[in-house]
C-alpha cells in the first residue's frame, strides 16, 4: 500500500503544526520560568543590598571608634615622648 502525494503533504502539514504547538508551549514555559526567577532574584538583590548597607554602616562606626582610639593613643605617646625628653 503506497501513500499518494496529497496524503504526504497533509501529514507533513500536521507534523509541522504539532511541532509548532509543542515549541510554543515550551517557549511559554521557559518565559514563565524566567519571569518567576527574575522576580526572586530581584528580592534576593534587595536583601543583599540591605545586608551590604548594614555592613557598611557597621564598618563606618568601627572606623570612627578606631579613629578616636588612635587619637587618644597619639596623645599618650606624645605625652610619654615629652616626659622622656625632659628626663633624658
Amino acid at each position: 500500500m503506497t501513500i499518494g502525494w496529497p496524503e504526504v503533504v497533509v501529514q507533513a502539514i500536521v507534523m509541522v503544526g504539532v511541532v509548532a504547538v509543542v515549541s510554543a508551549v515550551m517557549v511559554g514555559r521557559a518565559l514563565a520560568a524566567r519571569k518567576a526567577d527574575k522576580g526572586t532574584s530581584g528580592g534576593q538583590y534587595r536583601a543583599l543590598a540591605a545586608d551590604y548597607e548594614g555592613l557598611a554602616q557597621e564598618t563606618r562606626d568601627v572606623q570612627k571608634t578606631m579613629q578616636a582610639d588612635l587619637a587618644e593613643l597619639r596623645k599618650r605617646v606624645e605625652s610619654i615622648e615629652r616626659m622622656m625628653r625632659e628626663v633624658g
